[in-house]
């Protein structure tokens, strides 16, 4: 229904700033062009002014089905009329969602829930460390996992700030960051001859097996089999973070699709399109170590793991994208405008790299190869910019920070698509050099 308080997303804006530090929850909420949302349906979202946006940022990937999906939402609301929360015991919804993800995930054979991202990313580490013995901390230049202090760090770095702690926050303990090891993503011979420098101080390696958190950078041929032959050499835990794209890309993720299964795996965008939900699973040996067995030693514990409702949501959620074949069509769908965009930018003479893997997708303004983060810095930031924000012009909504990845849903339609390249056509016009 339409908006009926009649207030515009800048009033909105400004009210917020005066509560809330920013006026937003989150600091990847805040944008230059502040845009308020009031509802959701499907594969659109209409802003406080009444505009219509066909959603590919679907809150940063969370959202896997549609905004207010039926199904789901009529799951949680069924299942809030008998349970929401115990603080005692498990549930049998508890136990359904696990083992359909142990069914579907190479490397679960155990699981544990949690709520964010960031809290399943830190018990991963504090695991490996648990395990192994060791402290420090392999990650790469340009991946992102949260705000956990060992791995809070050299996200989008500026160029200057490459082969340093680059850390994005302050208030992180010096000895902690300390015991982080930055290397370039998918260089094999690095992490190589890091792991024979520090292999007796060495706990894990942590890495999104694709790196969405720079757009769309791919794997090297062998570079994930090198590191679990690494790992295996050495005692050290493989850690994926398939935080995006963990039942995004296939019900079995990335590892099921590249064939490389790691120690500890976590998830959490899409699993329950849009409760709040995370998970941490792994290899048995490795998951009894958590003090929810007896003889755990590893903590893990939170007052709102597996609430009914994100269980609820992410039952239903599993279950629809298998019956709707959500990763079928959605590379079909991918791959459409894909294409197109690729026929546009050769049309309009604009140089740039249309990037895809499963249901993501986004355009680099740049020539190829795109396998490091010093490869990302050749993107031209303007152009990429100046792009997206006419796309939101055109009632397509891309998030106009470099570099973020496009969502794709199972509700967006072949009349989404069409109309996403139609929209592309005036937004590439306007940045094609004179």
């Amino acid at each position: 229904m339409p908006n009926e308080r009649r207030i515009s997303s800048n009033e909105l804006a400004n009210c917020a700033k005066d509560v809330i530090p920013g006026g937003v929850n989150s600091y990847a909420r805040k944008f230059e062009r502040e845009i308020n949302f009031d509802r959701g349906q499907g594969s659109k979202i209409y802003d406080l002014d009444g505009n219509e946006y066909v959603d590919y940022l679907n809150a940063w990937g969370a959202i896997l089905l549609g905004h207010c999906d039926s199904e789901v939402n009529e799951a949680v609301t069924t299942t809030l009329a008998e349970q929401d929360l115990y603080g005692y015991g498990t549930t049998e919804l508890e136990v359904e969602v696990a083992k359909e993800i142990v069914k579907h995930v190479p490397s679960a054979e155990k699981v544990l829930f949690g709520v964010t991202g960031s809290e399943v990313v830190a018990r991963a580490i504090t695991l490996a460390r648990a395990v192994t013995g060791g402290k420090k901390v392999i990650k790469f230049q340009g991946t992102y996992h949260g705000w956990y202090d060992s791995v809070a760090m050299n996200h989008l770095s500026e160029p200057e700030k490459l082969g340093t702690r680059d850390v994005f926050t302050e208030g992180l303990l010096e000895q902690t960051v300390a015991e982080t090891i930055i290397l370039p993503f998918n260089d094999l011979n690095a992490v190589q001859e890091t792991v024979k420098e520090h292999s007796d101080e060495l706990a894990g390696i942590i890495l999104e097996p694709v790196a969405h958190n720079m757009g769309c950078v791919l794997p090297a041929d062998g570079f994930l089999d090198g590191l679990r032959r690494i790992c295996d050499e050495n005692g050290i835990l493989l850690i994926f973070d398939e935080i995006i794209t963990g039942f995004r890309h296939d019900m079995g993720g990335v590892q099921q699709l590249e064939g490389v299964i790691p120690d500890l795996t976590t998830l959490g965008k899409g699993i329950a399109n849009g409760y709040p939900l995370s998970v941490l699973c792994g290899k048995e040996k490795y998951m009894d170590r958590f003090q929810t067995k007896d003889g755990g030693d590893v903590s893990f514990g939170g007052t709102y793991n597996s609430h009914a409702a994100s269980m609820a949501a992410a039952k239903t959620s599993m279950q629809a994208l298998q019956e709707r074949d959500f990763h079928k069509v959605g590379v079909e769908r991918r791959d459409r405008i894909c294409d197109a965009f690729e026929d546009l930018f050769e049309d309009y003479g604009v140089v740039a790299t249309v990037k895809r893997y499963g249901t993501v997708f986004l355009t680099y303004f740049m020539e190829p190869p795109i396998q490091t983060y010093q490869d990302v810095l050749r993107n031209d930031d303007e152009k990429y910019h100046a792009y997206r924000q006419m796309m939101i012009d055109e009632g397509i909504l891309m998030v106009p920070k470099p570099l973020r990845r496009n969502y794709l849903l199972e509700r967006h339609t072949t009349e989404d698509v069409e109309r996403t390249i139609e929209a592309a056509k005036p937004a590439i016009a306007s940045i094609k050099d004179d």
